[in-house]
C-alpha cells in the first residue's frame, strides 16, 4: 500500500476513534432524567396548582389551576393516566369522603367519586384526606394518618376503587412519619424522606406488607420540613420538594444531598411517579481501527472468461420435394436451354459428334496412309513453288 493510502486510514481511524470518545463523553455526561406532574397547594381553601417538572433539570411549567385540591397522586402507566385523591372542590369539601380524580398529561380532570369500603349495599368512605399516595401495577397505596390503605385501580374488575387492605404503620418515628413516597421500580418497595425525633431528616423504607418503616440513611444535607413530593428517578435517587422550606433536591439512598431548584415556600406538594423515564446511557465501545496493510496491491488481472464452444443444433429435417403432377401426354413439353459448348482440353481429343440416325464415322489404317502421303506431297510441291518464285 502506498503511503498516502496509509496515512488515509490512519487519519479516518483516529478520526473515528475521537468521534466514539467524544459520544461517549456526552453520553456519559448527560444524566438520566423523567418527567413528573406535580400539585402545589398554597392557601387554606385554594385549589391545586398543576405544574409539569423535568428532572434532574428541575424545569417547572405551570399548566393551569385545577377545580380540586389534590394529594396522594400515582401514576398508572398501563393506562395513561394519574389518580389522586380531592379532598373538596371549588364547590367545598365533599360529604361523601374524599373523591377519586384521573388527570391526564394535558391536565384534564375528571372525577370517579368516592372509595368504597364494605358491602356494596352499605358503602363505607374511610378516607376523607389522605396526604401520600403511589401506584405499582393495579394497587393504589394511599396514606391517610397511620394507616397505609391498598385500592384497586383495575377498572375491568368489579372492586374498581375499592378498599383491598388496610395496614397499620408502624414509625420509630412517630408523629412524624412519611408526606409522600414512591415506588421503587427495582424492588417495588416504598421509599421516602421521613424526619425523625432528632430533628434530622434520613431516607426510609415502607414495608407494604407489614407497614413497618426502617430508616436507611440520615441527609443532614436537607432542611427541616414536611416533604410532600418524592419521585424516584431512573438513577434510583430521591427527587423530593421540601413544602415549607422551598426547595427541590436530590438525595441519594446514601443520604448524598444535592440543591437543584429553589421554589417557593407551600403549604404542601405530591407528584406523580415518572411518566417518561429516560434510562440511564451505556457508553459504546470504542470501534477498533482497521489494519493497514502490508500487501502490494497485485497487478495480476483476472484472467478473460474462456469463450464457451456454442454447441451445434442440428438444422430441421428439410421436407421432401413436393411431386408436381405429371402432365398429360398430349401436352407439349418445354424446349430447353442450349447446353453451353464444351471445347477440348489441351492434348486431349474431341469427343465424337453422334450424327443422326447412325453411330460414329470410322477410318482404317491404309486410308490413313493415303492421306498422309497425299498432304507430304503437297508440302514439296509447295516448296519447290517457292524456290522457283525466288
Amino acid at each position: 500500500m502506498r503511503w498516502w493510502r496509509v496515512a488515509a486510514v490512519s487519519a479516518a481511524s483516529a478520526m473515528v476513534v475521537l468521534a466514539a470518545s467524544v459520544a461517549w463523553v456526552v453520553s456519559a455526561g448527560a444524566a438520566p432524567g423523567c418527567t413528573v406532574l406535580q400539585v402545589r397547594n398554597a392557601g387554606l381553601g385554594a385549589t391545586s396548582a398543576l405544574y409539569r417538572v423535568t428532572l434532574p433539570a428541575a424545569e417547572s411549567v405551570r399548566i393551569g389551576t385545577l377545580d380540586y385540591r389534590l394529594n396522594a397522586l400515582g401514576h398508572a402507566g398501563s393506562q395513561g393516566l394519574v389518580y389522586g385523591m380531592a379532598a373538596f372542590g371549588r364547590s367545598g369539601p365533599f360529604p361523601d369522603g374524599a373523591h377519586v380524580v384521573t388527570l391526564d398529561r394535558a391536565g384534564r380532570t375528571h372525577d370517579l367519586g368516592p372509595v368504597r369500603v364494605g358491602r356494596v349495599d352499605t358503602p363505607w368512605y374511610p378516607l376523607a384526606a389522605p396526604t401520600a399516595g403511589a401506584i405499582k401495577g393495579n394497587r393504589w397505596y394511599v396514606r391517610q394518618g397511620s394507616y397505609l390503605y391498598t385500592v384497586d385501580v383495575n377498572p375491568v374488575d368489579p372492586i374498581y376503587l375499592s378498599v383491598l387492605a388496610t395496614t397499620a404503620i408502624r414509625s420509630p418515628h412517630w408523629p412524624f412519619g412519611l408526606d409522600d413516597f414512591d415506588v421503587d421500580p427495582v424492588d417495588g418497595e416504598l421509599y421516602g424522606v421521613s424526619m425523625t425525633h432528632r430533628g434530622t431528616a434520613a431516607v426510609a423504607r415502607l414495608d407494604r406488607v407489614s407497614g413497618r418503616v426502617t430508616e436507611l440513611a440520615d441527609a443532614p444535607g436537607l432542611p427541616p420540613s414536611g416533604y410532600g413530593s418524592v419521585v424516584i428517578g431512573p438513577d434510583r435517587a430521591l427527587y423530593v420538594t421540601a413544602d415549607e422550606a422551598g426547595g427541590l433536591y436530590r438525595v441519594g439512598r446514601d443520604g448524598s444531598v444535592k440543591k437543584l431548584a429553589t421554589l417557593p415556600p407551600m403549604l404542601g406538594s405530591d407528584a406523580t411517579g415518572c411518566l417518561t423515564r429516560t434510562p440511564s446511557p451505556q457508553p459504546p465501545p470504542p470501534p477498533l481501527p482497521p489494519q493497514p496493510s502490508t500487501t502490494p496491491p497485485s497487478t495480476t488481472r483476472s484472467p478473460s472468461p474462456t469463450p464457451s464452444t456454442p454447441r451445434l443444433t442440428p438444422s430441421p429435417t428439410s421436407a421432401p420435394p413436393t411431386q408436381r403432377p405429371t402432365p398429360p401426354s398430349s401436352a407439349v413439353p418445354p424446349s430447353l436451354p442450349p447446353s453451353p459448348l464444351l471445347l477440348p482440353e489441351p492434348g486431349g481429343y474431341a469427343p465424337a459428334t453422334p450424327e443422326p440416325g447412325g453411330g460414329s464415322v470410322g477410318h482404317d489404317t491404309k486410308e490413313k496412309r493415303r492421306w498422309a502421303l497425299a498432304a507430304l506431297l503437297l508440302l514439296i510441291g509447295g516448296s519447290a513453288a517457292v524456290r522457283r518464285l525466288r
